[in-house]
């Protein structure tokens, strides 16, 4: 049976929510808008670095004008456009301002495929698993060490402890990698923020 080619889509980055963006995880079919508080004045050299890679595929929105939910009208807006695309692509909102819900279920039930993430692992197989990283490995074995009840709890902590192993001599992206690397070959999971080891 032939495979139907992925429909292209649309992922819109809160970055005034989440900073935490590594755009390397995902594939030729994403066109990515990240939106920019009026108040944000700097942008991590990672995420800039791994922008321009990506071309005209990525686009910068500086927001306008401060206020409560100034950031979530800019959003909307593409949102409303994409019923006049064909084909409309699938809109996916990078951000954990649950705000978001109520319209994506309004557009969600007019016809428009949409939802909410609170970070790019939940887009699940976007791009195969890296090639296993010595990176990935020297942490495995490193947090083997460790009683699991002494591992770290959250992403955040987990990240301080890579960084730590390697004398912080890896940059924040590369931290995350190592991170959805691990998310990816199903080492570890990680439900409602808490994360649990499979090794």
């Amino acid at each position: 049976m032939k495979k139907e080619p992925d429909r292209p889509k649309l992922l819109l980055v809160d970055f005034e929510n989440i900073q935490q963006v590594d755009l390397s995880r995902l594939n030729d079919n994403y066109r990515i808008v990240i939106f920019v508080g009026a108040s944000q004045k700097n942008v991590p050299i990672e995420l800039v670095t791994s922008a321009q890679k990506l071309g005209s595929r990525v686009e910068w929105q500086k927001v306008t004008g401060d206020g409560r939910n100034a950031l979530d009208f800019f959003i909307a807006c593409p949102l409303g456009g994409m019923f006049e695309r064909s084909p409309r692509p699938e809109c996916i909102v990078l951000s954990k301002d649950k705000g978001f819900d109520p319209l994506l279920k309004g557009l969600n039930a007019k016809g428009l495929k949409c939802r909410r993430i609170i970070n790019l692992q939940e887009l699940g197989a976007v791009a195969a698993a890296p090639p296993e990283d010595p990176n990935v490995r020297r942490v495995v074995e490193l947090l083997g060490k460790m009683e699991k009840r002494s591992r770290p709890r959250k992403r955040k902590t987990l990240a301080q402890a890579i960084s730590a192993m390697f004398q912080k001599k890896l940059s924040r992206q590369d931290v995350a990698r190592i991170i959805d690397s691990m998310q990816a070959r199903q080492l570890i999971t990680e439900k409602k923020g808490i994360l649990t080891y499979e090794f």
